[in-house]
């Protein structure tokens, strides 16, 4: 028996934490019998969030309310009330919500980055205070510590958190990521010189230098189209070349269905984000045989080889090179081996199957040591290596 620790519902599957949280539920399924526990979530303290964004606002820099002592506090006390007490192993997926949570049983971890990464990712350290964010991230790095072990969504943030926070590089591992909507068994891509950018926060997934290398393509290749899916500025869809299709639900057929069109037939997805660890989208729209224009950083070269499955931005920020990226992939010369590249790479690297194995393959070499040392230490002995 294995407790799954999560803060998510069983079956959500709208977003790329929660589709890899399902996915990972059941792929423990497949070998063992799996208590669901969760989702744990309880209300972020009011009075304390209520503080913090006064003192952020200014200047003084307030606390991380999400994850105060109080609130942590609650978490371990939800774990430990809801957690199989015949389980053997806990598997939490995330690490931060846990880091006082006192398991009876080894437990292991799972997400995408340390707290330390996700604060420098997608927050300004200077909006908190120092000492708050420190007593956060020690108490990560024990807790994580104590894991049998530490898995990631990729290489990139697995080694991060290695040297960061002192960890046993043999128990760190990599389990990669996949795309949760099911692949099309046939590229339907029709040849449009249609681009797609997607996100949920305009700004940060660089939704404004996409318009604007989008303008500077336009002028020279006025057939261009962008699709803008999710978020976008107001005036956005008035601009010629530019539809808005809204956002998006995966849990709506119709939304789903429009989703899997708009990556079928884009020449490209265009995602040069400033905010991003390893983005569940590029995998999904290589599904479908879209290469990508993207970021050098982050974990995103781990996904789309640069020039083979897409291209890579040394300098996402400029407009220029994101319009130069997409003038090459209207070059017919290259296009085909990228698209066919993207088609490849993503059912061979970042499959569902894969990344189940890879998963199953560390949560199963952890459960053999425990079998293993309990042979060393059988019970009446004193344990010397626990």
């Amino acid at each position: 028996m294995i407790n799954f620790v999560s803060n998510l519902p069983r079956e959500l599957r709208t977003g790329g934490f929660s589709a890899m949280s399902a996915a990972a539920c059941d792929a423990l399924q497949r070998r063992h019998e799996v208590a669901y526990v969760g989702p744990i979530d309880p209300p972020i303290v009011a009075w304390e969030k209520a503080v913090s964004k006064a003192l952020r606002l200014s200047g003084l820099g307030g606390g991380f309310s999400a994850f105060s002592e109080r609130r942590l506090k609650a978490i371990a006390s939800e774990v430990d009330a809801q957690a199989r007490p015949d389980a053997v192993l806990d598997f939490f997926h995330g690490f931060t919500p846990w880091i006082a949570t006192r398991s009876r049983r080894p437990h292991v971890a799972w997400s995408d980055c340390t707290f330390a990464d996700y604060i420098d990712i997608y927050h300004d350290r200077r909006a908190f205070r120092p000492d708050d964010l420190a007593r956060i991230e020690r108490a990560e790095a024990a807790w994580l510590r104590g894991a049998r072990r530490v898995l990631f969504t990729s290489a990139w943030a697995a080694d991060r958190a290695a040297r960061a926070y002192d960890l046993d590089p043999t128990k760190v591992g990599q389990v990669g990521i996949f795309g949760e909507l099911e692949p099309p068994l046939a590229d339907a891509y029709a040849g449009a010189a249609a681009f797609a950018f997607i996100s949920t926060n305009f700004a940060a997934k660089g939704g404004p230098v996409v318009l604007e290398a989008f303008r500077q393509v336009r002028q020279a290749h006025p057939e261009v189209q962008l699709t803008i899916v999710g978020a976008a500025p107001a005036d956005a869809a008035g601009e010629p070349g530019v539809s808005y299709a809204g956002f998006l639900r995966k849990e709506v057929p119709s939304e789903l269905a429009r989703f899997r069109a708009v990556l079928g037939q884009a020449r490209a997805l265009v995602h040069p984000t400033r905010s991003d660890i390893a983005p569940l989208l590029l995998v999904e729209a290589a599904m479908f045989g879209c290469p990508a224009i993207a970021s050098r950083a982050f974990a995103i070269p781990e996904l789309v080889a640069d020039g083979e499955s897409g291209l890579l931005l040394d300098a996402p920020a400029d407009p220029a090179a994101v319009a130069a990226a997409m003038g090459r992939m209207l070059d017919e010369g290259a296009y085909a081996g990228m698209r066919a590249a993207a088609w490849r790479r993503a059912r061979e690297l970042n499959s569902k199957r894969r990344f189940e194995d890879r998963l199953l393959g560390f949560v199963d070499a952890a459960l053999v040591e425990m079998q293993a040392r309990r042979r060393e230490n059988p019970p009446g002995m004193k344990i010397l290596f626990p």
